[in-house]
C-alpha cells in the first residue's frame, strides 16, 4: 500500500525527483500519471460546467429585464458575453488550467508513455531547490575568511567573500590600533569577489563613523597561497 501511494505521488513529480527517488514500479507510476490526468481533466470540466450553469442562472435573473423582447441575435450576444465573463474569472481560469494539464498528462502517458509532472509541483520543487542553493552559497561564503595583504604606502588590500556593510569614504576602520579609510572598492574573482583598498587615515581626522575590523580572523595573502598549495598536494597524494 505504501509503495502504491509512493508511486502515485511520484507521478506528479518532475523527472529529476524520480531519478533521485525512483518509484517502486515505473509502469505503475506511468499508469498513475495517465489515469490521474484523465480524472483531473474530467473533474475540472465537471466543476467548470456546474459553476457555469449556476452562473447563467444568476445572470439570467439579473439580465431578465434587458433580455425580454430581444431577438435571437441579441440573446446570442448576451450568452457569449456571460460565458466570457465566467471564463475570465480567476477560479475559472484555474479550472481551465487543471483541465488542460490533465489532458496533457493523459495524452502523454497514453500515447508517448511519458510521465508528465504537474506544473505546480514542479514549481514547488524548483523554489525549494533555488532556496537551498542560495542558502548553501551564503553558508559557504560565511565559512571563508578574508585575505589581508599589505601593499605600498602603508595601504592594505582586503579580499572578502561578502560585502562590508557601511564601508565607504566617510567610515574610519580600525585595524590593530591603526586607523584606515576606504580608498577604493574593486570587484575580484570568486569566491572573494569584494576587494577593498584601505589607506592610512590622515592625522587629526574627524570620526564621522567608526568600525573595528577583526584582523585576527583574516589570512595573509602568503598564508592563503600556502594553504591552497597544501590542499593541492594533499589531493594529489590521494
Amino acid at each position: 500500500m505504501q509503495s502504491l501511494l509512493r508511486d502515485f505521488l511520484l507521478s506528479y513529480c518532475p523527472a529529476a525527483v524520480r531519478r533521485t527517488l525512483p518509484p517502486e514500479s515505473t509502469l505503475r507510476a506511468l499508469r498513475a500519471a495517465t489515469w490521474s490526468g484523465l480524472a483531473q481533466l474530467l473533474l475540472a470540466l465537471l466543476v467548470l460546467i456546474v459553476r457555469l450553469k449556476s452562473h447563467f442562472v444568476v445572470r439570467a435573473q439579473q439580465l431578465a429585464p434587458r433580455i425580454t423582447g430581444a431577438n435571437a441575435t441579441g440573446q446570442a450576444i448576451i450568452v457569449v458575453i456571460v460565458t466570457l465573463e465566467y471564463l475570465i474569472h480567476p477560479l475559472s481560469l484555474f479550472l481551465l488550467y487543471l483541465a488542460a494539464e490533465g489532458l496533457v498528462r493523459f495524452i502523454g502517458g497514453l500515447i508517448t508513455s511519458e510521465i508528465v509532472p504537474t506544473l505546480l509541483v514542479s514549481l514547488g520543487f524548483r523554489a525549494v531547490d533555488m532556496f537551498s542553493r542560495s542558502r548553501d552559497r551564503r553558508q559557504g561564503a560565511s565559512l571563508l575568511t578574508d585575505i589581508l595583504d599589505h601593499i605600498p604606502d602603508g595601504r592594505i588590500r582586503i579580499a572578502s567573500p561578502s560585502t562590508k556593510a557601511g564601508w565607504n569614504a566617510s567610515i574610519t576602520i580600525g585595524i590593530n590600533g591603526q586607523w584606515f579609510e576606504v580608498e577604493q572598492e574593486e570587484a575580484g574573482p570568486p569566491p572573494r569577489s569584494f576587494i577593498y583598498i584601505l589607506r592610512p587615515a590622515p592625522p587629526g581626522k574627524v570620526l564621522r563613523g567608526y568600525q573595528e575590523y577583526a584582523a585576527p580572523s583574516v589570512l595573509s595573502a602568503s598564508a592563503a597561497k600556502e594553504r591552497s598549495s597544501n590542499a593541492d598536494v594533499s589531493l594529489n597524494k590521494k
